[in-house]
């Protein structure tokens, strides 16, 4: 479990950074909708006088509402991916930055310095008045009580999987 906190830390910037791409990405998300789909299959306003000599466009209209259904699950499975990777960037996001805030004062200081600010080893010790030995010790019982909270959680998890 360490080693799992240890890579959440170390990963943090990257995830942030991919969790907004994602953010901008499904807003920014341009489909096709069904009425265009439908008005461009059904010839439904035709240039000039035309004389209907069959059901075609008939046919071609029954197929277009039909598209209508297939349209939009092929528009929710462009975009569910995305939707399922940011709820989970943003759950591993939010708790991580919680479990943080939660530490002891000197611990939540230094950890949101050096992970969620991402300020050198050299800064965050000159701004707390302590040196690297001292920052070091305090990241370590910070892992410690990282590693109780994501434990809490998974043992969380597996009970209301279990129930």
């Amino acid at each position: 479990m360490k080693g799992y906190v240890e890579k959440m830390i170390s990963e943090y910037p990257q995830m942030v950074r991919e969790r907004e791409h994602l953010k901008r990405q499904i807003e920014t998300q341009e489909f096709l909708s069904a009425d265009e789909l439908i008005c461009a299959m059904s010839f439904s306003h035709p240039d000039g006088e035309r004389v209907q000599s069959s059901d075609l466009s008939d046919k071609t209209a029954r197929i277009a509402l039909g598209y209508r259904e297939k349209l939009d699950r092929i528009n929710n499975e462009l975009v569910a991916p995305m939707q399922k990777r940011y709820a989970a960037l943003d759950t591993e996001i939010s708790f991580l930055e919680t479990s943080i805030d939660e530490l002891p004062e000197d611990m939540t200081i230094a950890m949101h310095e050096l992970v969620i600010d991402g300020f050198s080893w050299e800064e965050v010790a000159a701004n707390l008045y302590i040196s690297i030995t001292k920052l070091q010790k305090l990241r370590r019982a910070a892992i410690e009580n990282l590693v109780r909270a994501y434990q809490k959680r998974e043992s969380l998890l597996a009970g209301e999987l279990l129930s």
